[in-house]
């Protein structure tokens, strides 16, 4: 005689619960860290909140990368930018923006990271990740970490809204002009020439001209302390993002798998009688579905990085940063304290000769600040079109047009670009437009 329905049913459960089991813990790799239980989180936001420092347990990352944080998260606090603090036109047209907010309402921006460390990727080095890119030489990085960020009363100390990101990431990307005695060229000397007639400073010690060849000089006729921002690196971009969870896939890929095993168990158990064809009817039928229900999900994942595999130089970090500068007009409004777009997903790539357009799903993130000085978030999705140059690292100008005179696009001086398309007084490199996400008009 059969088992009933109802004993099928309890055995099959126990048939998927095993085998699904087995299979997804030695078939998938899981990261036991996102499983550490809620009560260690709970201390570490606690101890976050009465932190008065940046930085907590940051021994694992070195000083020199600790010290790039701290000037940005000092301006944040204190609400005012400083000399050094010197950031991009884009960036600082965002910050500034929260800055008057806090100044005008007494609020203070506090972030708070502890167990920081490097990434594999920085982890050998123990350094920036740096590149050059036509006269302009860049450096990120980015630090994995445990991070409270708040709004807190300044007066009356009260905390007014709270992000808390157990598995968080904080980013710092920034640029700088090429230092002519720090990187080799073939053009170095007349690069020098063309920049020397714009490096000429007057002393404020004693009024004498003075050549500037990098950050700090001395005046050879006084000894006096010259700075220039011109060598400075600039804030191009600072983030704070939780990290996607790593088992997300395991999870969709084990809870499929399990149906898969229980289904098909279901009539195996119920109408065959002998034990041993039942078990290896059921075995060899539901691995069958089961590796379907695999390869089916495996392949939707794959296709979502095919879409990324179309486009020249993808990074979904310098999407979200150009998809923020982007929305600044429309929603940095006068209740708008701050906002980020996160959560971003491929959805359709389309290449030209000439141009890449891209259509995206993204969350926008947005602190709406009110006349009472309630804080509250608000997140919106976003189904938006955007085109960059298809190869962004190509100069769109050609021979004499890029040495026209231009309005710079970062200081605002009217400068003749010299033959990389560099502004001539800050340093801005033109051709990083070209490799810009803009929003299409429709």
């Amino acid at each position: 005689m059969g088992n009933s329905w109802g004993n099928s049913i309890v055995l099959a459960f126990a048939w998927s619960c095993i085998w699904g089991s087995i299979l997804t813990a030695y078939a998938l790799s899981w990261d036991f860290e996102w499983m550490r239980p809620r009560l260690w989180y709970h201390y570490l936001k606690t101890k976050l909140n009465r932190a008065t420092d940046f930085f907590t347990n940051a021994s694992g990352v070195p000083q020199k990368i600790l010290q790039s944080f701290e000037a940005l998260l000092s301006a944040l606090e204190t609400g005012s930018l400083t000399e050094s603090t010197s950031a991009g036109q884009s960036y600082r047209k965002k910050i500034e923006q929260e800055l008057r907010q806090l100044r005008k309402n007494g609020i203070a921006h506090e972030i708070r990271i502890i167990y920081p460390k490097l990434p594999e990727e920085y982890e050998k080095k123990r350094d920036f990740k740096h590149w050059s890119d036509a006269g302009r030489e860049w450096r990120e990085i980015t630090m994995l970490s445990t991070v409270l960020n708040r709004y807190r009363d300044k007066k009356s100390g009260k905390v007014l809204y709270e992000d808390f990101f157990p598995h968080g990431s904080v980013l710092l990307r920034q640029s700088r002009h090429i230092r002519h005695d720090e990187v080799a060229s073939k053009n170095r000397n007349e690069e020098q020439q063309f920049y020397a007639e714009y490096q000429k400073v007057t002393c404020p010690s004693c009024g004498a001209e003075v050549s500037l060849t990098g950050d700090i000089a001395t005046c050879p006729y006084c000894g006096g302390y010259i700075k220039s921002d011109f060598f400075d690196w600039q804030t191009e971009e600072f983030l704070i993002y939780q990290n996607p969870n790593p088992n997300v896939l395991n999870l969709k890929l084990l809870i499929p798998t399990m149906i898969a095993f229980f289904l098909p168990a279901i009539p195996c158990i119920r109408f065959i009688h002998n034990d041993y064809l039942m078990f290896g009817t059921t075995f060899v039928l539901t691995l069958v579905v089961g590796l379907s229900v695999w390869r089916w999900m495996v392949k939707q994942t794959e296709d979502a990085h095919g879409l990324e595999g179309q486009i020249v130089r993808y990074d979904e970090r310098v999407l979200a940063v150009d998809l923020s500068e982007a929305l600044f007009d429309t929603e940095a409004t006068a209740d708008t304290l701050f906002y980020s777009v996160d959560k971003i997903r491929l959805e359709a790539v389309e290449n030209t000769d000439k141009n890449t357009t891209i259509t995206v799903q993204a969350v926008l993130h947005k602190l709406l600040l009110s006349n009472q000085r309630f804080i509250t978030g608000k997140d919106e999705k976003l189904q938006l079109k955007l085109y960059r140059a298809r190869y962004p690292q190509r100069l769109k100008s050609k021979g004499q047009a890029v040495f026209q005179e231009k309005e710079c696009p970062r200081c605002g001086a009217n400068f003749m670009p010299d033959q990389n398309g560099c502004c001539s007084y800050c340093g801005y490199q033109l051709m990083v437009d070209n490799s810009k996400w803009r929003i299409v008009k429709e």
